[in-house]
C-alpha cells in the first residue's frame, strides 16, 4: 500500500473531525472519558458589559482553565481570583482532581502562584522571548 502526505495550512473542517474521532475513540477505549463539560463565568458592570469572564472545561477529571480576562478598570480589586475560585467551585461536583492552566511570565504568572497555584511544567521563549508555563493546583488544597 503506499499512502499519499497531504499538507496543508488550511485543513478541512471534516478532514479534522475524522482524525479527532478516532483519537477519541482510541482514548475511550484506554481511559474512561467521565464527564465533558464546558463552564463560564462573567463578571458584568450595572450596564450589563462583560468586565471579566472566565472558561474552562472538565475533561478527563480535571477542571482546564482555557480563558481568564479582566478589564484593566476592575484589576486589582479581586475580580480575577473571585471569577477563578468561583469557576473551581463550579467543576467541584465533576469530582474534580484538580484544575490546571498555562500562562505566560508576561500574563499572570504572579496572580496563579498567589491564587494556589504551583508550576509543572515550563516552555521557554514561547512566544519567543518569554517562558509559557504550565500550571496546576490540586482540589483539595
Amino acid at each position: 500500500m503506499t499512502l499519499k502526505y497531504e499538507s496543508t495550512e488550511s485543513p478541512r473542517d471534516d478532514d479534522v473531525a475524522i482524525v479527532r474521532k478516532h483519537l477519541r475513540a482510541y482514548n475511550r477505549s484506554r481511559a474512561e472519558e467521565g464527564p465533558d463539560q464546558k463552564l463560564a463565568i462573567f463578571a458584568r458592570d450595572d450596564g450589563n458589559n462583560i468586565v471579566g469572564g472566565v472558561t474552562g472545561r472538565v475533561s478527563w477529571g480535571w477542571l482546564y482553565v482555557d480563558l481568564l480576562w479582566v478589564h484593566e478598570n476592575h484589576r486589582g480589586h479581586d475580580v480575577g481570583s473571585r471569577l477563578l475560585a468561583q469557576i473551581e467551585d463550579m467543576a467541584r461536583p465533576y469530582n474534580v482532581v484538580g484544575f490546571h492552566l498555562g500562562t505566560t511570565d508576561f500574563q499572570a504568572l504572579d496572580f496563579y502562584l498567589k491564587n494556589g497555584y504551583d508550576v509543572w511544567g515550563q516552555l521557554p521563549d514561547y512566544p519567543p522571548g518569554y517562558t509559557n508555563y504550565s500550571l496546576r493546583k490540586l482540589n483539595n488544597d
